[in-house]
């Protein structure tokens, strides 16, 4: 079986209650298809994240659900208020089924690791509604997680 994304299977789900008659609630955000996506994170460091004691024990994970590798210039990924909004690198790839992990402090850029490079203040809110949302290089949502 093909994997269907989130966008079309709504659509599918929107016709099939409209022909039945039911009222459809439309979803808040919806999702483009893309094969990469938010996979995880943590957003509350453990200890006392809101200084530099322990920046890199909160962050997001982006996983590459796709065949090949695919280039992240342009993307960005940022938090429920977009207070705070990290641009991937220019040139970085991330490969074919592998997973980033973007953290809030700093440290040494591998293909697998990526930093924010804060050095006071955490990114993430250790509250709801925090959320992590992934775009596109054209500004495009593809992507939201939430550990809440």
């Amino acid at each position: 079986m093909r994997k269907i994304g989130r966008a079309l299977v709504v659509g599918w789900l929107a016709a099939i209650v409209a022909v039945g008659g039911l009222a459809l609630i439309a979803p808040a955000t919806a999702l483009a298809t893309s094969c990469l996506r938010v996979s995880g994170g943590h957003f509350d460091a453990p200890g006392n994240d809101n200084y530099a004691q322990n920046l890199n024990g909160e962050y997001v994970r982006v996983h590459n659900y796709c065949s090949t590798a695919k280039l992240m210039s342009g993307w960005r990924l940022h938090d429920y208020g977009r207070k705070h909004t990290y641009a991937f690198p220019t040139g970085f790839k991330l490969g074919a089924g592998v997973t980033v992990t973007l953290y809030s402090g700093r440290g040494t850029r591998t293909a697998t690791h990526l930093y924010w490079g804060r050095t006071y203040g955490a990114i993430w809110n250790n509250t709801p509604p925090e959320r992590a949302y992934l775009q596109n290089a054209a500004g495009t949502l593809v992507s939201s997680w939430s550990s809440y």
